[in-house]
């Protein structure tokens, strides 16, 4: 099974138009097969089809390092009391 994304040309968040945008593109540039193009187009098209697509070929996610983040405030200085207090306050 190749990428449909790749074939097709779109993101993993296209939505319908796109796709039948792309499927167009896509016969005009002759790059695959109309067979690959069509088989593509379909499992994007179908949403069972689709989430098995999206788990085969995920998406690059560029995660960013995580920074420390600085506290003023030590744990002594922290009343935890108050913390327990005021929990469920937006809950109301």
């Amino acid at each position: 099974m190749k990428n449909p994304y790749t074939i097709l040309g779109v993101s993993q968040d296209a939505e319908k138009g796109e796709i039948m945008k792309a499927q167009m593109f896509a016969m005009k540039k002759k790059e695959y097969s109309l067979q690959e193009i069509h088989i593509a187009t379909k499992q994007l098209l179908d949403p069972a089809k689709r989430l098995a697509a999206d788990f085969m070929f995920p998406a690059k996610i560029r995660a960013r390092r995580m920074q420390l983040i600085q506290s003023k405030l030590t744990y002594r200085e922290i009343n935890v009391n108050v913390l327990n207090e005021n929990a469920f306050d937006s809950l109301k």
